[in-house]
């Protein structure tokens, strides 16, 4: 393999004891921080910046150089790593390769050297794995450019970056969509509103936001490529970062088997030493030709892409695949070595093993992409093929591959069983082509390295093992087919549960997370009426039904449904605002689409609030496509079956009505 560069080498020296001097990471997990100096320092040294172009104030640095960073800081803390990538692979990459010129001579120099950070937002409460799905709109603005409207989810370090890149679907003057587009956004943008924070399980020191697109104005200079061809910029910097994602799985998985030896090396059980124990030997074995193998396809992909060469879309789905999945296995294996050890937060696997879960699900989950994978292989994608026969020098692995897949397609093309039809077992099939692909491919690409070491052969060893095994599986294994069962079965089954462990969620009230109203900026009017100032935050609901036009209604509902479920007053509510800016969230959401339900007495989609998310829009929507049943509508009527003396009316309700209504009323602390 090549040598790394100077530049490159030196920074990883000073990674290595920068970390040991300046760095804890369970400090930084404890508080959910990235400790500032740390960000500072990484941008010093063009850390953050480093495939930016010299002539910008970057680095420079090829694809090798990177991934060896990349790999060194995952060694270091998988959160600080990942916070780089998202940083360098989605935030500058599609502004680097397709920004304006304009736009990169005003942001390039800045997030060079980590004066600014950059953030990458295109996941969607209703568009995770599915881009095409998005539901952020941008209409053509008569002053000029777009205005976009919508809601984002999970964007990573979205909160302290100075710019995000943004996709949303636009439309033309007629409403009709004209394509995906991408715009770099800078914070503070009018109508830019940042969103909540998630509590994630791991990566605390990161910030993952919501974002909350209120008439954003764009124009053609905020533009991520061509008009209407945003993916091809949101595509390249996913691809990129599936690479990055896959060197960070080689860092943590060197770093869980330097723990490993040194706690295995060190304790004695009742057979002896740990590290001597057949179990332990085993784990050992298989963890270190898994990282053989996955490093040795990370480094060709990059070695032939600062070649010039074209890298297929599948070998970097394989690095997304494999490595997250190898990375899971060597942090289960640490914390189930270390016995009780592993399971205290002050021992480091804790803190390994959440935050190496996420790479499972992050950019696309693994059972997505290996099923896409697959299904890429089984339409005979060429692409493929002349990746394995000429860049990988492995035109038998590629040969073979084509007959597994067409031996796999034709058994589950001529039975559908056990699944539902014809289309489910051609899914399954996918899935089962897509993990024996991920292997040709570690295969195919560890045969290819120039210098057959030791270790090398052993690895190849191991995954030819892997790559028969799933073979096998696949055309001869379908013991399953005895114990699995459909949908409506499934859903029989669980639904049981109830019997024995109860229909459980917790309601009480958790931490006050809203300024108490007396501090508020707003005077609110029902404190100067209150001379003593004893203030109830939540107004009683709201009547009605005076108004004779059902939008207004509907509208005077929905601000009195957000007072009441979000924790605010019916005087703070804009209603040209969207609803996400009060505090609405994926669940909260849900619910108010199952209390509109009930309220309208009709089914809407679940993309419902996502794709009407300003109020005054949603309740124009709801009125063009509903009427209103009849009496009086407060935020109430759509959970509480309260009649107009003020008593509950259980006599025209269904034994599962009641169970339902005792199950709320316990909920919400009603007295009866």
């Amino acid at each position: 393999m090549n040598e790394l560069t100077t530049e490159a080498a030196n920074i990883i020296d000073w990674l290595r004891e920068y970390s040991q001097k300046r760095l804890n990471s369970r400090i930084m997990d404890e508080r959910r921080c990235l400790s500032p100096h740390a960000v500072l320092d990484l941008g010093n040294r063009g850390i953050l910046g480093m495939q930016i172009g010299q002539n910008y104030g970057g680095l420079g640095l090829n694809n090798r150089d990177s991934m060896k960073i990349v790999e060194q800081l995952a060694a270091i803390d998988l959160t600080l790593a990942t916070f780089v990538v998202n940083n360098d692979f989605l935030g500058i990459r599609p502004i680097q390769n397709h920004a304006t010129e304009e736009l990169k001579e005003e942001l390039l120099p800045l997030l060079a050297r980590g004066r600014e950070l950059a953030a990458f937002a295109l996941t969607e409460p209703v568009a995770g794995s599915n881009p095409q799905a998005i539901a952020t709109q941008g209409s053509i603005d008569p002053q000029g450019g777009w205005r976009l409207r919508g809601t984002k989810v999970w964007s990573g370090s979205a909160a302290w970056a100075g710019v995000i890149n943004i996709f949303a679907k636009l439309t033309n003057s007629e409403g009709k969509a004209t394509g995906i587009s991408g715009f770099a956004i800078r914070q503070g943008t009018s109508g830019f509103q940042m969103g909540a924070e998630s509590l994630t399980m791991g990566m605390r020191g990161m910030v993952q936001n919501f974002i909350h697109l209120d008439d954003v104005p764009v124009n053609t200079k905020d533009l991520l490529g061509k008009q209407g061809e945003g993916m091809v910029a949101a595509h390249d910097g996913m691809l990129h970062t599936r690479l990055a994602i896959g060197a960070m799985c080689v860092g943590g998985m060197k770093r869980c088997l330097q723990l490993m030896l040194r706690y295995s090396s060190r304790r004695s059980v009742g057979t002896g030493l740990l590290l001597d124990n057949p179990v332990t030997l085993v784990c050992l074995s298989n963890l270190t030709a898994a990282t053989t193998a996955f490093e040795a396809l990370i480094g060709r992909i990059t070695e032939l892409l600062d070649e010039g060469k074209s890298i297929p879309t599948e070998a970097y789905i394989a690095c997304k695949t494999a490595g997250p999945e190898l990375l899971w296995q060597a942090a289960d294996s640490l914390v189930q070595l270390l016995g009780g050890r592993g399971y205290v937060e002050t021992n480091i696997a804790a803190q390994i093993l959440r935050d190496a879960r996420i790479f499972r699900i992050f950019e696309g989950p693994t059972e997505t992409l290996t099923m896409f994978l697959g299904s890429r292989v089984l339409h005979q994608n060429e692409e493929l093929h002349q990746f394995l026969s000429n860049s990988l020098k492995s035109a038998d692995i590629s040969e073979r591959l084509k007959g597994i897949a067409s031996q796999v397609n034709d058994l589950w093309s001529k039975t559908n069983a056990p699944f539902v039809d014809s289309a489910a077992a051609l899914r399954w099939a996918s899935m089962k082509v897509g993990e024996i692909a991920t292997y040709a491919l570690l295969l195919a690409a560890l045969r290819s390295l120039s210098h057959q070491s030791a270790q090398t052969q052993r690895a190849i060893k191991w995954a030819q093992q892997e790559f028969d095994r799933l073979s096998d599986l696949a055309l001869n294994d379908n013991s399953f087919a005895s114990v699995l069962f459909d949908s409506t079965k499934a859903t029989e089954i669980i639904s049981s549960y109830i019997e024995t462990i109860g229909d459980l969620e917790q309601t009480l009230a958790g931490e006050e997370a809203t300024i108490d109203p007396i501090l508020r900026r707003e005077v609110l009017e029902q404190i100067k009426q209150e001379p003593d100032n004893n203030f109830t935050p939540l107004t009683p609901p709201v009547t009605v039904s005076q108004h004779t036009e059902f939008g207004l209604e509907i509208e005077t509902w929905l601000i009195d449904w957000i007072a009441k479920q979000l924790k605010t007053t019916v005087d703070r509510i804009d209603t040209s605002k969207s609803i996400f800016h009060y505090g609405l969230d994926s669940v909260t959401a849900i619910t108010l689409i199952a209390d509109l339900e009930d309220l309208l007495d009709r089914e809407f989609p679940p993309a419902l609030v996502w794709n009407h998310p300003i109020i005054k829009d949603l309740a124009e929507h709801l009125t063009q496509e509903n009427t209103l049943n009849s009496g009086e509508i407060t935020a109430e009527t759509a959970v509480s079956p309260v009649n107009n003396n003020g008593k509950i009316d259980v006599d025209n309700l269904s034994d599962a009505e009641v169970e339902s209504l005792l199950s709320q009323m316990m909920a919400q602390g009603v007295e009866r």
